[in-house]
């Protein structure tokens, strides 16, 4: 009894401190686009908004070169004899990565610079910091050292924080050049120092470990085709709306759904967390189990990103007008259509996350990529018949097709597995 009470007490505490964590990333993410949208010009936002998005796409490209292997892996320091090798390739990898992404993004700025305000010479900072930064924070919940990645993502809080604000004061007007440059900072400072205290002991015979990931490509080549495609369906509207209308249109279109962002955070939250759950239900083979806590979350996380649009709706004529002055008071209708497309993004967390724990990464991708093909078909033709706001009904019935065609591989796995 008193065994499973602890285990029961410890899995509370992953959950607890895994919201904490995602709070604090939470308020650091919508902290800083909420200042920004009253501080600096709609134009200047659009820009930011999209480095911002490009980072978060390329994380889940991160997510499938690296870190994907790692959270399949049992918990334990990064020298424990189950972790070691796999810890120092991925290490290596990481590495690998984030040199081609500052190469990458240097090109990327010098095109875009050539055609409009999304040029920010900045960015070759930020991009590469913020992925490092999410490297050690995930890392981190891999091992098991949830308080770790807490401290790691709160030290970004703080640092960024101070850094804005000064910014903020020196820089008159604070363009998306200055913003860039002082979160790039800020995740660099503390990402690096996280690396240096994760790492020790992994970068010994480094070098020679790397041709081993070759037994990791094919994997990670459909965690690349899978996770990505989703990333790019949720951030398609970004490149969609920014390339036809513009930095101020999509700076409205950003700024109503930035108030969506704690339905993601928390379905984030909940996959980092409920990972160690559905693999002990998993070598358990407790199939009933194990769905009936996908099919809970998922209940769970559609009725809290429907009760929330619901809460910022009520609530929005009050927020522009107190807060920002009543810029983007007239996006209230965009709101709803947000808060429908929270809650099929949270239905997709929670499936790819037990896709993932079965290791079903190319049924995973193949069915992620053709629904996405379609659907981001579906974002440009509702742009044409709708305008700007078409690309949200585009992207909510997107993520509807890629989460039915999910469940379906799930339900087919699932049947396979109990026959076994």
């Amino acid at each position: 009894m008193r065994g499973l009470a602890g285990r029961r007490l410890g899995g509370a505490a992953r959950y607890l401190t895994a919201i904490v964590e995602q709070g604090l990333f939470s308020l650091l993410n919508l902290g800083v686009v909420l200042v920004l949208g009253r501080l600096i010009a709609p134009e200047q936002f659009g820009a930011c908004v999209l480095w911002f998005s490009v980072a978060y796409v390329l994380a889940s490209v991160q997510n499938a070169v690296s870190l994907a292997h790692l959270q399949v892996l049992p918990g334990g320091k990064g020298l424990d004899p189950a972790r070691f090798d796999t810890e120092r390739l991925m290490l290596g990898a990481t590495a690998c990565f984030l040199l081609l992404i500052i190469v990458g993004t240097g090109l990327a700025v010098v095109l875009l610079g050539q055609s409009g305000a999304f040029g920010v010479w900045t960015a070759v900072l930020f991009v590469p910091a913020y992925l490092l930064q999410q490297y050690v924070r995930l890392n981190a919940f891999s091992r098991g050292e949830g308080g770790a990645a807490t401290l790691q993502t709160g030290a970004v809080l703080v640092v960024a924080v101070a850094l804005l604000s000064a910014g903020a004061a020196l820089f008159r007007p604070l363009e998306a050049e200055h913003v860039l440059g002082l979160m790039g900072t800020a995740y660099a400072v503390v990402g690096l120092f996280g690396l240096m205290r994760s790492s020790r002991g992994l970068w010994r015979g480094l070098s020679s470990a790397l041709p081993g990931y070759v037994a990791y490509a094919r994997q990670s080549g459909w965690l690349f085709l899978g996770v990505s495609s989703t990333e790019v369906l949720a951030r398609f509207y970004v490149f969609a709306v920014g390339a036809a209308y513009g930095p101020g249109v999509l700076a409205a279109l950003s700024f109503s759904q930035t108030f969506m962002r704690p339905a993601p955070l928390l379905a984030s939250s909940w996959s980092m967390a409920a990972r160690g759950d559905l693999v002990t239900r998993r070598e358990a083979r407790d199939w009933r189990s194990y769905m009936g806590l996908l099919s809970l979350s998922a209940l769970a996380g559609v009725v809290f990103a429907v009760v929330w649009a619901g809460v910022i709706w009520i609530a929005w004529p009050t927020i522009t007008a107190w807060l920002f002055h009543d810029k983007y008071a007239d996006a209230r209708w965009m709101l709803p259509l947000w808060g429908i497309s929270a809650a099929f993004g949270f239905i997709q967390v929670v499936i790819s996350t037990g896709l993932q724990i079965l290791k079903a990464f190319k049924a995973l991708a193949i069915a992620n990529a053709a629904a996405s093909a379609v659907a981001a078909l579906g974002v440009l033709w509702g742009m044409r018949q709708m305008g700007p706001g078409g690309a949200i009904v585009g992207t909510a019935a997107g993520q509807a097709l890629e989460g039915a065609a999910m469940l379906a591989v799930l339900i087919v796995l699932i049947r396979r597995l109990r026959r076994e």
